[in-house]
């Protein structure tokens, strides 16, 4: 589907040069942006068993951004990883360390390190018993995930810059952004929704890596306009619902305190 609009000289670029072109500044201003602090290493909440026994070490910058999904799945899953969170002042003598030179990548035991932000989060689905109960209900999911990952690039392409590097324009691009492209993409997934899912879920009757995926970008919605949601019904019984989950409340409670403290 593509952004589209005023804007469509750009083109949704690879992961790559995405993360290239607003992340590798090591402006120590930079981390003044819209950061999401570190939580404690494994910091889980007690009550519920943790699934995998691996070791999991996920590397990305020291806020939400495109790890943010994958911090989810953990966090619903009770898994216990290492959130190595890195500064934009240290990325250059990192970048090193980062298969094709780029963020987020997860380390799993002794295995070949994977990137890839949605490869990862598929692998991390399927670990975690989020990714489907069936093939039919994973494919459902993969749907979710590919146009969430569209309305992703758009949000990157359009919004991120204009957070990092105010330009004159920022509120004129913002606000076409919210009318335009998230109208569009908004009401694509409470139509996905709709056809795919029961109880307020994205896919079938129980929580998914597509839920996480959807929650993460309508949270981020939320922080342009406070009030998108009264727009978009389902999307806003979705986010009730799956906030219900008493893994999520806990991660996104500790994570939103650790912000304010």
């Amino acid at each position: 589907m593509g952004c589209g609009s005023s804007k469509t000289n750009k083109v949704i670029e690879p992961e790559k040069k995405i993360e290239r072109d607003f992340l590798e500044e090591d402006n120590d201003n930079k981390n003044k942006n819209e950061q999401s602090p570190s939580l404690p290493n494994n910091q889980l909440k007690k009550s519920s068993l943790a699934i995998s026994s691996k070791n999991y070490k996920l590397n990305y910058f020291d806020f939400t951004g495109r790890a943010e999904l994958l911090r989810l799945i953990f966090a619903v899953s009770n898994t216990p990883f290492t959130d190595q969170r890195i500064k934009f002042k240290d990325w250059k003598n990192e970048k090193k360390n980062a298969p094709l030179e780029q963020l987020p990548y997860l380390e799993v035991d002794d295995n070949p390190i994977l990137v890839q932000s949605m490869a990862i989060a598929r692998y991390l689905a399927k670990e975690m018993n989020l990714a489907g109960r069936d093939t039919y209900d994973q494919v459902r999911v993969d749907l979710v995930l590919d146009l969430c990952k569209e309305f992703t690039d758009c949000f990157s392409i359009y919004i991120v810059p204009e957070m990092l590097n105010p330009t004159d324009e920022k509120e004129e691009i913002i606000q076409h952004f919210i009318d335009i492209l998230a109208l569009r993409y908004l009401k694509n997934i409470e139509t996905l929704i709709e056809n795919f899912g029961q109880n307020n879920y994205a896919v079938g009757d129980q929580l998914t890596v597509a839920d996480l995926f959807i929650h993460d970008l309508v949270t981020n919605m939320i922080k342009l306009n406070s009030a998108i949601l009264e727009n978009y019904p389902k999307l806003k019984k979705h986010k009730s619902q799956v906030e219900e989950n008493e893994n999520l409340k806990f991660y996104l409670e500790t994570r939103d305190r650790i912000k304010l403290e």
